[in-house]
C-alpha cells in the first residue's frame, strides 16, 4: 500500500488537529509524547475485535509515530443495557493485582446489539437498522468506548475514528492517504450511534473482491462468493453447497448427465425440446413443471447442503439466456400467475418446503430477472428470498425518475416483491458489461438509485461493477462511492468526489476532474425519449461504442485533458499511475472509433476502400500504449489486469489480438481474395471442461482445438466480423477439421456440428453435420457455407449429440484452422 504526502484538505485536518485542544478534548495520541493511551480489548473479543486493535495501533503509529500498547482484559467489557452506563470490568491479563490503565480506548463487542436502536436518538447521527455492522463511539472521561453488535461493528467503529479524526482514506487497495499529524483529538462530548442502510453491502467490482482488507476499510460485508476471513467480521451472507447467487440449475440439473434420455427435463421452445433456444439470446432452462424435474433438483440440492451445512443461502435459479419454458404446462401456469415468474415461484416453493423439512434456518435464493422479473400472483415462501435485478434498465439517470419502459416496470416490481418478502434482495448494475473499460457516465445516478433501494425495504444489496478485472471506468471511484453510500446514502455526493479526486489523482485532480463532469454532462444531456420504447439513447450494460452522447469531439477535449493530467503527476509515481489508467477508457474508445479496421485479422477485398488513409501510424501508436497499460497493470496489482470485457474469452481475446496486430502493423494494408484463421484466434468456452488448445502434430502448425465428446455445445466460435469483407461479395469458409472416433461407435451417428449463425436474423448461413462413416481418421477439409457476409455472423464448431444410451459417438473433435475465400 502506497502512502503519500498529505493533499491539500488532509494537511487542513492536520492543522485542525495539531491545534491546542480545550481541555475537554479527549487526546489519542500527541507526536512526541510518550503514549497515554491503552487499547484494551477482552481476551473473549473475537478475532475481528483483536483485528480491529491492531488497525487501530498500525495506523495511530502511521500517522503520529505513537504506539499504543494493546491491554488485554480477562473476560468480555460490557454489555449495553437500555437505560444504564456500560463500564470497563474484569481485571488486566497481568493477573489480579494488575490495573486497567487509567486512560484507554476500549473495543467492546456487545451481544445482542439490537439494544443500539434504542440508543439512535441519544447521538448526533441517526440512522436506520442495527444488527452486528453497527457500532456506538462514546467518550466518557478518560475511556473512548468503541462498541459494535459484533466483530464487524467494533472495526467499523475503529475505521471511523481513523477517517474522521485523522484523516486516513482508503481509496483503492494500492492507494491509500494517511496524513502525518501532530495529534489525534476527539471531542469529549462524542456519543454517536451508526447502523448501516443496509444489512448486506457488496460493491462487486474486482479490487473489493479481491481484497478482503480494502473491502472491510470500505465498511463493505458481501458474501463474496468465496468466504470472508474471520479478522475481517466472517462471512454471514455465504451462499452455500457450491450454489451461488445466480445461474445454478446447470449444477442442479447438468444437462449432459440428463438430457440425452430425458430432453423433457428441459425448456420448450418453438415447439423443440433444447439446449440451445432461438429466442434473444441462447441457452436453456429446466422444464419447471415437469415433477421429475422437482424431485431431482430437490434431492441434488438437499445433498449439497448436508455436505455444507450452516450456510444463510442457497441458489435455486434460472441460467443467463432469454429461454423460459414454453411448454403447454409451463405456458399454463405463467398464463394463469401473469408472469413468467409464475412457474419459477411455484417450483422454488416446492422445493423449499422440502428443505425445511430439514434446515429449518436456510433460505432458498432465487432470481427476478429479465423474463422472470415481473411478480407472480403466488406470493414467496417465509424460508425463500428473491433477488431482483435492474436487468434492461437505463442506467444513466436514476430508476425513479427514468422514462423508459423497463425502468418505469421496475418500480412496480419492486413494489409487488417487497410485498412478499421481508428478505428483498437487490442485484444492480454498474457497468458496461460488454467493454468494461469504455467511458460509462451514470455516477450521477448511483446516490439516487441506492435511496431508493433503502426506501422501498431492501436489505441486501448487490453493486455489480467490473468483477474480473482492474481499472474499468472510473472503477475505483464507483465502487469507493458505493461502498459508501451503502452504509449511509445521505452522504453529499460533492464532498466525496472532492475528496477522492484530491486524493487519489493528486495534482493531475483538476483535469480528470474535468473530464470527469464533462462527460456526465453530456450523457445528463442526451435527447430524451420519443416514447418508453425509444431506446437509441439508453445507457444498458451492454453499450457499444458509438454512444451518440459521447462525440468525437468530447473524447478529443477529454485526450488532452488526461495529457495535462500526466504532466502535472510526472513527478509523483503513484498518482501518475493512476491518471495513466483513468485515461485508458478514453484512449480504448478513441481507438474503437477508428473505422475501418485495418487492424482486422483479413482483409478479404479486391481493394481497401478510401476510408483506409486515417492515420495509422496514430492508431498504431494507441494501440501500443494500451497494451502496455495492460502489461503494467498485471505487473503492479497481479491477477487479471485490464479486463476490456466480462466476455474474455471472445471479445476481449479479439480485442487484444487486433491491437497486437495493429500495432506491429507497417505500411499500407494489402488486400487479399482468401486467408486462414488459426485455432489461437478463435473463442473457446469453458476452457479446461468443454475443451483446450493442445498441440498436435497433425495440425498444419502444430496446435489445435480439442473439444471432448462430454458436451453438445457450440463451445468454438469465431466471430466473423474479424475479417474485413468486401461489401456485396460472396465468400466460402471452410474448417480444418478430425475426430476421434469413439471405440465401436454406430456409422449413421454424427460425427460433429458446425456452422455460420447470424444471431440477428437468427439463421443459419451455412450447416453442416457429417455421418460418422463419412469421416476419415485424419484432419480433412470440409465445406461449411457459401455466402454474403452482412454483419454479425460467427463461426461454431460443437461435438455431435449423444446415442440413444446418453453416449457420445466421439472421444473429441479437433480444429486446425479455417479457411476463408472470397469467390469471383
Amino acid at each position: 500500500m502506497e502512502s503519500t504526502s498529505a493533499i491539500p484538505a488532509l494537511v487542513a485536518i492536520a492543522a485542525l488537529l495539531a491545534a491546542p485542544a480545550p481541555a475537554s478534548d479527549f487526546i489519542l495520541a500527541e507526536r512526541g509524547k510518550p503514549a497515554e493511551c491503552a487499547i484494551v480489548v477482552a481476551g473473549d473479543a473475537g478475532e475481528c475485535v483483536q483485528y480491529a486493535a491492531q488497525e487501530l495501533r498500525h495506523f495511530v503509529r502511521e500517522t503520529t509515530g505513537v504506539e499504543l500498547p494493546i491491554v488485554a482484559v480477562a473476560t468480555a467489557v460490557a454489555t449495553e443495557v437500555e437505560g444504564q452506563r456500560s463500564k470497563v470490568e474484569g481485571q488486566a491479563m497481568g493477573g489480579p493485582d494488575a490495573e486497567l490503565p487509567r486512560k484507554a480506548i476500549v473495543l467492546e463487542r456487545l451481544e445482542g446489539l439490537e439494544s443500539l436502536d434504542a440508543l439512535e436518538n441519544r447521538g448526533n447521527l441517526t440512522l436506520r437498522g442495527g444488527g452486528p455492522d453497527a457500532f456506538r463511539l462514546h467518550v466518557e472521561g478518560e475511556r473512548l468506548r468503541i462498541a459494535g453488535g459484533g466483530g464487524r461493528g467494533v472495526l467499523y467503529g475503529v475505521y471511523e475514528v481513523l477517517e474522521r479524526f485523522a484523516g486516513c482514506r482508503w481509496y483503492s487497495s494500492w492507494h491509500s492517504r494517511i496524513p502525518t499529524l501532530g495529534r489525534i483529538a476527539l471531542p469529549g462530548d462524542l456519543d454517536e450511534t451508526q447502523s448501516p442502510a443496509f444489512e448486506m453491502r457488496e460493491p462487486f467490482w474486482y479490487d473489493v473482491r479481491r481484497h478482503p482488507e480494502f473491502e472491510a476499510r470500505l465498511r463493505a460485508n458481501g458474501h463474496k462468493w468465496g468466504g470472508i476471513a474471520a479478522k475481517y467480521g466472517g462471512d454471514d451472507f455465504r451462499f452455500g453447497g457450491g450454489l451461488a447467487s445466480s445461474h445454478t440449475f446447470d449444477v442442479l440439473l447438468p444437462p449432459d448427465k440428463y438430457f440425452a434420455k430425458h430432453p423433457e427435463y428441459y425448456c420448450m421452445v418453438d415447439g423443440e425440446r433444447t439446449l440451445h433456444g432461438s429466442r434473444r439470446w441462447g441457452g436453456w432452462q429446466p422444464c419447471l413443471s415437469n415433477p421429475d424435474v422437482l424431485r431431482i433438483v430437490t434431492s441434488n440440492l438437499l445433498e449439497r447442503m448436508r455436505k455444507d451445512p450452516g450456510a444463510r443461502f442457497y441458489g435455486v435459479s434460472q441460467m443467463d439466456n432469454d429461454n423460459w419454458c414454453d411448454c403447454p404446462a409451463c405456458r399454463a401456469i405463467d398464463e394463469e400467475e401473469g408472469s413468467h415468474a409464475g412457474t419459477v415461484v411455484r417450483f422454488v416453493n416446492a422445493v423449499a418446503e422440502a428443505v425445511e423439512k430439514e434446515f429449518p434456518d436456510a433460505i432458498v435464493e432465487t432470481l427476478a430477472y429479465h423474463w422472470s422479473r415481473k411478480p407472480p400472483k403466488t406470493r414467496l415462501r417465509h424460508n425463500v428470498t428473491v433477488c431482483l435485478c435492474t436487468s434492461g434498465c437505463d442506467y444513466a439517470e436514476p430508476l425513479p425518475s427514468n422514462p423508459y419502459r423497463k425502468n418505469v416496470e421496475f418500480l412496480d416490481d419492486i413494489v409487488e416483491w417487497g410485498r412478499q418478502t421481508d428478505r428483498l434482495y437487490v442485484w444492480d448494475y454498474t457497468t458496461d458489461f460488454r467493454y468494461f473499460a469504455i467511458p460509462f457516465p451514470n455516477a450521477y445516478a448511483l446516490q439516487d438509485n441506492i435511496r431508493f433501494f433503502r426506501d422501498n425495504g431492501v436489505r441486501f444489496l448487490f453493486e455489480q461493477g467490473d468483477h474480473v478485472g482492474f481499472h474499468a471506468d472510473f472503477a475505483e471511484l464507483k465502487a469507493w462511492l458505493l461502498a459508501k453510500w451503502m452504509w449511509n446514502p445521505e452522504l453529499p455526493m460533492r464532498p466525496l468526489l472532492d475528496d477522492f479526486f484530491e486524493g487519489y489523482y493528486g495534482a493531475g485532480a483538476p483535469f480528470v476532474r474535468e473530464w470527469f463532469e464533462a462527460v456526465h454532462a453530456a450523457e445528463l444531456a442526451r435527447p430524451r425519449p420519443d416514447g418508453p420504447d425509444d431506446e437509441r439513447f439508453m445507457l444498458g450494460t451492454a453499450a457499444e461504442i458509438d454512444n451518440p452522447a459521447i462525440s468525437d469531439d468530447l473524447l478529443a477535449r477529454g485526450a488532452a485533458l488526461f495529457r495535462q493530467a500526466m504532466e502535472a503527476t510526472a513527478d509523483d509515481p503513484a498518482t501518475s499511475y493512476n491518471v495513466r489508467m483513468a485515461a485508458f477508457a478514453v484512449d480504448f474508445l478513441r481507438l474503437e472509433r477508428m473505422q475501418p479496421r485495418p487492424d482486422k485479422l483479413l482483409w478479404l477485398a479486391s481493394r481497401p476502400p478510401k476510408e483506409t488513409a486515417y492515420d495509422l501510424v496514430e492508431a498504431s501508436r494507441l494501440a501500443q500504449s494500451l497494451l502496455d497499460r495492460m502489461d503494467e497493470a498485471r505487473a503492479r496489482l497481479g491477477g487479471a489486469g485490464i479486463a476490456l470485457s466480462e466476455d474474455l474469452p471472445r471479445r476481449h481475446r479479439r480485442l487484444v489480438n487486433e491491437w497486437r496486430r495493429l500495432a506491429a502493423l507497417a505500411g499500407a494494408i494489402e488486400p487479399t481474395a482468401s486467408g486462414v484463421v488459426e485455432e489461437r484466434d478463435m473463442a473457446l468456452y469453458r476452457e479446461g471442461s468443454w475443451g483446450r488448445f493442445a498441440d498436435d502434430p497433425l495440425a498444419g502448425d502444430g496446435r489445435a482445438v480439442r473439444l471432448s465428446g462430454t458436451h453438445v455445445e457450440w463451445a468454438v466460435q469465431f466471430e466473423l466480423r474479424n475479417i474485413e469483407f468486401e461489401p456485396g461479395a460472396t465468400y466460402r469458409l471452410r474448417a480444418r477439421i478430425r475426430v476421434e472416433k469413439a471405440p465401436g461407435a454406430d456409422g449413421t451417428l454424427r460425427a460433429f456440428n458446425t456452422g455460420v449463425y447470424d444471431p440477428v436474423a437468427k439463421e443459419k448461413r451455412g450447416a453442416i453435420e457429417p455421418l460418422l462413416s463419412d469421416v476419415g481418421e485424419g484432419y480433412a477439409w470440409f465445406d461449411i457455407a457459401t455466402w454474403e457476409p452482412v454483419g454479425r455472423e460467427y463461426f461454431y464448431l460443437a461435438p455431435p449429440a449423444f446415442d440413444p444410451d446418453g453416449k457420445s459417438p466421439v472421444g473429441a473433435v479437433w480444429l486446425d484452422k479455417l479457411e476463408i475465400s472470397r469467390l469471383d
